[in-house]
């Protein structure tokens, strides 16, 4: 087998993609145990790319007996070296289809996600469940400067970083060295559309006893599958993994040690089994602050800074780094890039790399009055103001931070006057939605966005306020767009109230289902075309009229965009979600929402109850509750669907007949009162701001 130099901990393709980045994430991966973690990116379902990857496993041919799956019950070395071996016995063969097959030297390890053997030739394909057009360019050299450019680089560099390794394994062991690999990337095609009834349901996500993941594809899934379209694209990438790895593209070979890939692998390499720390390998740049997600987090308690929970005995990587190079402290400090809209937020004076030349690392050490001139930061110079800029934003929050200011700025008269144009009864909606590779209904693309839940709320302009309406479909197989649709026109056209969304993610949704109502021959689609239209906008805003190419006559209005224009509060920071800006709401009225709410009830997320409370409150009179019921896939401490990443994972595990009637019910109940939680917080702001408008 192995030699004598075998390390335990090997250099993966997770490591690798780590130390990319940069070197020292590498370590603080593969140290994960130590350092604290948080991953801040998009809200999505990691589920679904395993669904996926079952998936390519069923089109490329893969029998099941033929994905070598990991012994847990044996520890990492005995685990690894089975893999290895079991990989071998299919090398041996003349012909062979594999999943997971294990490629290891003494110090590299890869896990191939689809392995075809064909004689002397091996086919490695990774798998990645991002999408892609059916005749979109993986990459081009096509742009004016001739420079190599592509949205999939990451991609490309993990299926490189696996070929090299397989090709220093064939090296590796003698027996092998005839072999010859190429490589291949698997996308989905976004362009492709489904004619396969009810896919999720084929490709079953379960949890397995020690919390991992795992896709069971129904015994009949090939039969299924026969004659049908595939969803995916399978695209060559040999020549460009060679050019990358030979350091033939100046654009790629420059994020590497001296230009040159192998060296790059075989320093992090060394550095990693050998578990190095090499600050001297950092390239200190702004996505230190932004992308490292080795950091510890801090929370206000009791007036008190301090870490939360999850961080307790963890350690900082990011603070390590720039106290060892710097000397610098900024654990649990903001930075400079915590500024409104980062890097591209900072003064003239500290813009590109002069923020770095200077050592200027903390929030504090920017000079507010780079952004406003300190004559007109008075709170009359403020108050006179018809809206925040971005440049008041900047400066209140770096003046805050320096002074330590905790009250609020509200523009009351600015505020007033907007308040002025809105038609009563106000409407809030808040949309709860779904868009995955793996498409949920028969006749619908990849990354198709699916529509299932929306709540609304009304105010009145007395002050009062009700919970008007709601709309859940959660029943597997039934797509719901074109329902959702009929159901909030049904709740919105009795009256032409102001529209409110929080962000544009209401604009963007409703957009996407009129391009799929076009397409539609729904027998009432111009009519919900119509609706569509008139309340929201598309295309580039002129930023002298404000006006899109497309502008609905009751376009819905952004009460995001309306808390950054006339609210700030120090709790706020650079942020205006409304997680951020309803607690910030609730402090700065807080004698007016005491008075007129219970405590517990001015918070709407402060009494959202468990999962498993809705299963107990739906369970039939006389039904003992089941004492398996399996609550899983809620994977946060309190056990509640409290965010929209837990949302979608029910759904589509909903979509694909996972679970009972209970416990469905549980579900449904579970979401349609967090989904009110978020139209509520709406109400909370809308009340904030009519408080303050008063005369």
């Amino acid at each position: 087998m192995l030699d004598k130099k075998y390390h335990e901990k090997k250099f993966t393709k997770s490591a690798f993609n780590q130390a990319v980045a940069c070197p020292m994430r590498a370590y603080y991966y593969r140290n994960s145990s130590n350092y604290a973690y948080h991953f801040d990116g998009v809200d999505g379902i990691a589920e679904v790319g395993d669904q996926f990857g079952a998936l390519a496993r069923v089109y490329e041919g893969v029998p099941d007996a033929n994905i070598i799956r990991a012994d847990y019950s044996l520890s990492m070395v005995p685990r690894q070296m089975k893999t290895i071996a079991n990989t071998m016995r299919y090398l041996d063969k003349e012909n062979a289809d594999v999943a997971e097959a294990a490629f290891a030297t003494n110090i590299f390890l890869v896990y191939v996600d689809i392995l075809h053997k064909r004689g002397d030739n091996l086919e490695i394909i990774e798998v990645k469940s991002k999408g892609i057009g059916a005749n979109e360019p993986l990459y081009s050299f096509n742009g004016r400067d001739g420079k190599f450019k592509s949205d999939y680089l990451d991609k490309i560099l993990d299926v490189t970083f696996q070929k090299y390794v397989v090709q220093q394994y064939t090296q590796f062991f003698e027996k092998y060295s005839h072999l010859k690999v190429h490589a291949k990337l698997m996308l989905v095609n976004t362009d492709a559309v489904c004619d396969v009834e009810s896919l999720s349901s084929l490709l079953q996500i379960k949890f397995t006893e020690d919390n991992r993941r795992e896709v069971e594809c129904a015994v009949d899934i090939c039969e299924k599958l026969q004659g049908k379209k595939r969803i995916d694209r399978v695209i060559d990438v040999d020549e460009i993994c060679d050019k990358i790895i030979n350091d033939e593209i100046p654009e790629i070979a420059d994020k590497f040690f001296d230009g040159c890939f192998v060296k790059f692998v075989e320093k992090v390499a060394d550095m990693y089994v050998n578990n190095r720390k090499d600050f001297g390998n950092c390239r200190f740049t702004t996505k230190c602050f932004n992308e490292c997600p080795y950091y510890n987090k801090y929370e206000i308690k009791n007036e008190v800074k301090q870490k939360c929970k999850d961080d307790q005995n963890k350690l900082d990587g990011r603070a390590e780094c720039f106290k060892s190079s710097f000397g610098v402290d900024i654990e649990g400090k903001s930075v400079v890039t915590d500024i409104k809209d980062g890097s591209k937020g900072l003064p003239e004076s500290l813009k590109k790399d002069a923020w770095l030349k200077k050592k200027k690392f903390l929030l504090t050490d920017i000079d507010e009055n780079e952004y406003v001139a300190a004559d007109k930061t008075t709170p009359e110079a403020f108050q006179n103001r018809k809206e925040f800029s971005n440049a008041d934003l900047r400066y209140l929050h770096v003046h805050s931070a320096k002074k330590g200011c905790k009250e609020p700025i509200f523009l009351k008269a600015a505020a007033k006057a907007e308040m002025s144009k809105w038609k009563y009864p106000l409407h809030f909606i808040d949309f709860e939605t779904y868009q995955g590779a793996i498409p949920l209904f028969k006749g619908t693309h990849p990354n198709d966005e699916i529509a299932y839940q929306f709540s609304h709320h009304i105010g009145h302009e007395d002050g009062t306020w009700e919970h008007a309406g709601e709309f859940i479909s959660l029943e597997a197989g039934k797509f719901p767009n074109f329902e959702f649709v009929r159901e909030l026109k049904k709740q919105l056209e009795k009256d032409e109230g102001a529209i409110f969304r929080y962000a544009d993610h209401e604009n963007t949704i409703l957009n996407a289902i009129r391009k799929q109502l076009i397409e539609s021959s729904e027998p009432d689609k111009d009519e919900l075309i119509r609706f569509i239209e008139s309340i929201t906008h598309e295309g580039k805003k002129d930023k002298e009229t404000g006006l899109h190419e497309r502008d609905g006559e009751r376009d819905m209005l952004d009460l995001k965009e309306i808390s950054q224009k006339y609210f700030y509060h120090p709790s706020m920071e650079n942020s205006n979600s409304i997680k951020q800006v309803m607690p910030a709401i609730l402090e700065s009225g807080e004698a007016y929402f005491r008075k007129k709410y219970k405590e517990n009830d001015m918070d709407p997320y402060h009494n959202l109850p468990a999962l498993a409370k809705f299963a107990e409150d739906v369970a039939k009179e006389g039904e003992a509750f089941p004492a398996d019921f399996d609550d899983s896939d809620i994977w946060n401490a309190e056990k509640q669907i409290n965010c929209g990443g837990i949302s979608k994972l029910d759904y589509v595990m909903l979509q694909a007949g996972r679970y009972n009637k209970l416990h469905t019910e549980a579900i449904r109940q579970a979401s349609l009162k967090y989904c009110e939680l978020d139209t509520l917080s709406m109400v909370r702001i809308w009340e904030y701001f009519k408080i303050m408008t008063k005369e």
